[in-house]
């Protein structure tokens, strides 16, 4: 799994004008309150239905450029800080195996509200949120967003404890090794290939269309009609980037489902609609699998109560859709 996680290295000039003084004072009373913000929706997240899914057994990294505070809710039910040498650069969410467990790892929000100004300055604004593969805009990045992100983490911290061998067989057997990348496999495999992109739009146009249909007959017919063209795109490409796809749909897609939930809680439908459920727009790279995962994930919840404790890398979100 570790060779498949989402890591962003930052350059030194980034680092440096992301770094803040939390250094000698502690984690800032704005993450503080981000990380309250995503516990007090710990309940809710629960009721989804990942076995075993809490943020409160989840720990949390907080990296501020020099240091990780390393946030987690003890036997006791307190919330403790604790600063410790960070594991990684990193200038977005990723996660890490630390002390033999998988914790979540994000920049504090200092950090990374100022990395999208230093991105911005060095002309790489739009290929750094591209390659980041974030929801959120500069415009739109708030609070609400960063605690949204915790549980994005969390979730593949969780995915990363309970299916620790499965993703990372599924590289191999498509035969991906540590050099590829996985932007570069969608991008000369799919993006480069008409057929597959109108294909991708079309899936994305009938689901989009299938959530908002009123009833649960016509919904069925639309899926219906997805998995027939998932099924023609699957045929079309090489088992690379089959694989590449399947693990970015199911593994990412659950992730933005489970952060898109978090948000929606924190700010509101009419705020949740906006930035997850707005027109699709095709772009080149992986960030447009985590939408399609989502939209599937959604449309699972209108149709198939507690799908969650059927989902898992074998038994993934098409097999799931194509039992409705």
């Amino acid at each position: 799994m570790k060779t498949w996680k989402v890591i962003y290295t930052a350059v030194g000039f980034l680092l440096a004008v992301g770094s803040i003084a939390t250094a000698s004072y502690g984690l800032s009373e704005v993450n503080r309150n981000i990380y309250q913000d995503a516990l007090y929706l710990d309940e809710k997240i629960q009721e989804l239905g990942f076995d075993g899914f809490s943020l409160k057994t989840t720990k949390v990294r907080f990296y501020d450029g020099s240091n990780d505070y390393v946030v987690q809710v003890d036997a006791e039910g307190h919330i403790t800080i604790k600063k410790e040498r960070p594991q990684m650069d990193v200038f977005a969410g990723t996660t890490v195996e630390a002390a033999g467990q998988w914790q979540a790892l994000l920049p504090t929000y200092e950090q990374f509200s100022r990395l999208f100004d230093a991105l911005e300055a060095l002309g790489s604004y739009e290929q750094g949120m591209q390659e980041g593969n974030f929801a959120f805009s500069k415009s739109d990045y708030g609070e609400s967003s960063h605690a949204a992100t915790i549980w994005h983490e969390a979730f593949h911290a969780w995915q990363s404890e309970n299916w620790p061998e499965d993703m990372e067989a599924l590289m191999e057997k498509a035969g991906i090794g540590k050099e590829d990348s996985r932007e570069e496999i969608i991008v000369k495999e799919v993006d480069s290939d008409k057929e597959l992109v109108e294909l991708f739009n079309e899936e994305m146009q009938l689901l989009m269309k299938a959530y908002r249909a009123e009833g649960p007959e016509e919904k069925r017919a639309l899926i219906a009609d997805v998995l027939k063209i998932a099924e023609k795109r699957k045929e079309k490409l090489s088992q690379a980037a089959e694989a590449m796809e399947y693990f970015l749909e199911n593994y990412e897609g659950s992730a933005r489902y489970v952060e898109s939930i978090a948000y929606r809680e924190l700010e509101g439908e009419s705020a949740w609609e906006t930035i997850y459920l707005s027109e699709f727009r095709y772009e080149n790279g992986s960030g447009k699998y985590y939408d399609m995962g989502m939209m599937k994930c959604l449309l699972l919840d209108q149709l198939s109560d507690g799908w969650q404790k059927k989902f898992s890398p074998e038994n993934g979100l098409n097999e799931l859709l194509s039992r409705m």
